[in-house]
């Protein structure tokens, strides 16, 4: 008996213990959270984010007051005629005025399937004058069949010293008001000199970043400082032609030499300032081509667009203006290495629009 009690007295210690070890409650498991990139993962209440983020400052775009609207031209400058196609359309082919190799594009069709787009077929282009502003009037052969209105980007190129490098673009986009407005245009201009590359009327190599600066651009608060009565457009007629009119302040030549040359184009899609000029920018068998004996027809990444030549206002061309309209004598290859400064740069012409680039 006396062997069996320490026996006893061990056994009932040893299940006390065991019975203390079982009712314990076991710690929490904690598990670190594993960030993933999902839009399903749940936000931590650090990270979670308001409905309208605080961080990110909003755009506002201040209204500006007019105090320079265009009304009409007074006095007329120069009226050209460029190639269009309503009379012989559904071949599907242009008879001149395509000539991929001189920057020249007749292209008012779709891409591969050469569906005619009337809205974009460039028939007339003229300037005309008032005290304040120049006025191009860019009329079509119809408008658009679908809407009735014209639904095209239409641009304006405006080139100081006649060596087929523009310095200032002018672009619109739809829709159209028949009241001016500043509202639907925008400005660029080529503040490196480089558009057109080395051989200007010619296709070359040269990495150009096309016009690179927006100076003026409402729908952005983009304006010269003082000035954003740059550029307008409205939509008017040509006789019974729908056209287009686009108004720039004569304020930009600030010196008074009011001789340059100047060119208009249309496109389907938004104007991109950095692909001017498209010979540079596409390749013979990317752009196709709009005449049948091309063998690179049809038209395929370069389509639904026109072009035109240059036009002289103020000073009498000769016919070797680089992109300039035909004049007896013919055309020059022109080469100038691009040149950011001096006087024949684009800054060097237009002082005034260079110092409003921020």
């Amino acid at each position: 008996m006396k062997k069996i009690l320490p026996f006893l007295l061990l056994l009932a210690m040893f299940l006390q213990a065991c019975s203390e070890t079982v009712s314990e409650t076991p710690p929490p498991l904690t598990v670190e959270p594993v960030a993933v990139a999902s839009e399903t993962a749940p936000a931590t209440p650090d990270s979670a984010p308001s409905v309208v983020p605080t961080s990110v400052p909003q755009t506002v775009v201040e209204p500006v007051t007019h105090v320079m609207i265009p009304s009409t031209g007074t006095s007329d400058r120069a009226t050209a005629h460029d190639n269009e196609n309503s009379l012989f359309y559904d071949t599907k082919k242009v008879k001149t005025g395509d000539e991929f190799y001189k920057n020249r594009f007749e292209r008012p069709f779709t891409s591969v399937d050469m569906a005619y787009l009337p809205d974009l077929d460039i028939v007339n282009f003229s300037i005309t004058s008032d005290a304040s502003f120049f006025y191009v009037n860019i009329s079509m052969v119809e408008p658009d069949p679908a809407t009735q209105s014209l639904t095209g980007y239409y641009g304006v190129e405006i080139d100081r010293n006649a060596d087929g490098r523009a310095e200032v673009l002018l672009t619109t986009r739809p829709p159209y008001s028949t009241e001016f407005t500043a509202d639907n245009v925008a400005a660029y201009l080529d503040v490196n000199s480089d558009v057109g590359g080395n051989v200007i009327n010619r296709p070359d190599d040269y990495p150009d970043d096309g016009f690179e600066a927006t100076i003026f651009d409402l729908s952005r608060g983009v304006y010269p400082e003082g000035n954003p009565d740059l550029v307008w457009v409205r939509q008017t007629t040509d006789g019974t032609l729908p056209a287009v009119e686009v108004a720039f302040a004569r304020s930009m030549f600030k010196d008074g030499a009011e001789a340059f040359m100047w060119s208009v184009l249309s496109n389907d899609a938004a104007i991109n300032p950095a692909s001017l000029y498209y010979q540079d920018h596409f390749t013979p068998e990317q752009a196709g081509a709009a005449n049948t004996d091309d063998p690179n027809y049809p038209i395929k990444e370069l389509a639904a667009m026109d072009n035109t030549c240059r036009v002289p206002l103020g000073f009498q061309a000769d016919g070797g203006e680089p992109l300039g309209c035909f004049v007896k004598g013919g055309e020059a290859e022109e080469k100038a290495a691009p040149s950011a400064d001096g006087p024949d740069s684009t800054c060097g012409q237009f002082p005034s629009l260079c110092a409003s680039v921020k």
